[in-house]
């Protein structure tokens, strides 16, 4: 029993110096970061745990609406149709689109937008952000015949660290408007 008792005290003693080392040296590191960054590791972590997935832990999904006077192909042309009108909206526009060849034959397409002006504040800032540029949307037909959209979650890229400076932030909302709007609209399959 003493050894038990030894064990458990040793073990809550390494914990607590634990804490303390990890307090002190990891601690001034996040004193500056965003007050939702905690939120977005957490909410990307559980997505990671739940399904073993790091991508469906960054991405979000949106099941596309095929009305039924259109044919699939009408309805994906059409959300494009409004993608494009509400990136123009927010100030974005397409900078690339490719439909790619898949073995399977299954329908998918990546359309990229971008606010040179917005990506030249936050290259100025940080040229790591070119790493989240330009913005994507997927259009991706599912082997049942379904389509989603695919784009980004932005939460990481915007809460992720320190809190971004005002106007970054502002613009980053913008583009965050942009994108689900986009997603949601387009999915929707109406203006």
């Amino acid at each position: 029993m003493k050894l038990i008792k030894g064990l458990l005290t040793l073990i809550g003693a390494l914990v607590v110096i634990g804490a303390i080392v990890g307090a002190v040296l990891i601690g001034p590191k996040v004193a500056n970061f965003d007050p939702k960054a905690l939120d977005a590791y957490m909410s990307m972590a559980g997505k990671v745990l739940e399904s073993g997935d790091p991508a469906k832990g960054m991405v979000i999904r949106k099941k596309m609406v095929i009305p039924e006077d259109m044919t699939k192909q009408e309805a994906i042309d059409n959300a494009i149709e409004i993608m494009d009108e509400v990136a123009s909206e927010h100030g974005l526009a397409v900078v690339d689109h490719k439909v790619m060849p898949r073995k399977s034959g299954i329908y998918t397409q990546i359309r990229s937008y971008c606010s040179p002006s917005i990506a030249d504040v936050f290259l100025d800032h940080s040229r790591e952000f070119i790493g989240f540029m330009p913005c994507r949307i997927g259009i991706i037909e599912e082997p049942n015949g379904d389509v989603y959209l695919y784009t980004m979650n932005l939460d990481l890229a915007i809460y992720g660290g320190n809190k971004l400076p005002k106007e970054m932030l502002e613009l980053a909302h913008e583009v965050e408007t942009a994108m689900y709007g986009m997603l949601e609209q387009g999915a929707a399959n109406e203006d």
